[in-house]
């Protein structure tokens, strides 16, 4: 999809951070209160955005190459659709902009940490609480309140959760705590039964599906998540190249076994409908980096 557009959109705000953070903030102090403000900058999580996004300072013209439009997250109709910008990974930037040397130290691995693969949106309203806690007079308020001009943004098109003031959480925070929610509680559905596993990032993976009234629900579930469910009172049961059923039971090692066997060494059925091993993978790296779709894997909608 073509970033220039919203790079055009994007650009002001990082013009006016840039000028909050040198000219309004940080020249406009003594020395000593510019060494408190450079040491806020470091080690607040929010001043690391602020610091981030000042690696894209001198970027302008490499702007749109730095924006990521991921088509899986736009949103609408025939009409009106809603794009969800994020910022590139770190290692995707133009590489003029990763050999720069016109910023502060530390730009670099704030952008890594802080801002690379974060949502725009995010990492604006970031950046306006940062400033807003250094120095409240810059706002705009209601007139004759203490609530600011503007805020809540305009409610547009919804995906699951829009962060529409500086002081809602981000969506990192948000998703951190819908997946310790989810992982509290056990899937919806009768059990699941467990035919397929791999590997990923050192950890061991099981898929199959999860068994309802109606129609079965695919899932990928780590090993220890799955040991967790168990202990919670979950059934799961794997299928074996044979076709028989083994109850999986967990022992006090947090160790899978089906039938007295360990499940890692059992010979599992591979998937009937999807074959591939890439079908489990894709399936998990989309539970993996969203909560909300691991949410809805395990049928905890509203949870």
């Amino acid at each position: 999809m073509d970033t220039e557009r919203v790079a055009l959109e994007i650009a002001p705000a990082l013009a006016a951070i840039r000028t909050l953070d040198l000219e309004v903030i940080c020249n406009s102090q003594s020395p000593a209160d510019q060494d408190r403000y450079r040491s806020l900058l470091a080690s607040d999580p929010q001043g690391q955005v602020v610091r981030g996004l000042l690696l894209l300072r001198n970027a302008d013209i490499h702007l749109p190459a730095t924006v990521d439009v991921k088509t899986d997250r736009i949103t609408g109709g025939v009409n009106h659709v809603r794009v969800f910008p994020s910022w590139q990974p770190y290692d995707q930037l133009p590489g003029a902009i990763r050999t720069s040397t016109g910023t502060r130290p530390g730009a670099h691995n704030a952008y890594r940490t802080a801002v690379g693969g974060h949502l725009v949106v995010d990492t604006l309203l970031d950046a306006f609480a940062f400033f807003h806690r250094c120095d409240p007079t810059l706002a705009r308020y209601v007139p004759g309140t203490e609530e600011l001009e503007y805020f809540p943004l305009k409610q547009y098109i919804s995906h699951d959760y829009d962060r529409r003031h500086p002081d809602q959480p981000s969506r990192p925070q948000v998703e951190a705590e819908v997946r310790r929610r989810t992982q509290q509680t056990p899937p919806l559905g009768k059990g699941r039964v467990i035919v397929h596993s791999f590997s990923s990032d050192g950890a061991t993976i099981y898929c199959g599906a999860t068994v309802r009234s109606l129609i079965p629900m695919d899932f990928t579930e780590p090993e220890d998540q799955v040991a967790r469910d168990i202990q919670a009172g979950y059934p799961y049961v794997a299928v074996t190249a044979d076709g028989t059923h083994h109850v999986v039971s967990v022992d006090g090692g947090n160790r899978l076994f089906a039938d007295g066997s360990l499940l890692a060494q059992l010979p599992l059925r591979s998937p009937r409908d999807h074959p591939h091993t890439e079908f489990c993978q894709e399936r998990w790296q989309v539970a993996a980096t969203d909560a909300f779709e691991y949410r809805a894997q395990r049928h905890l909608h509203g949870c």
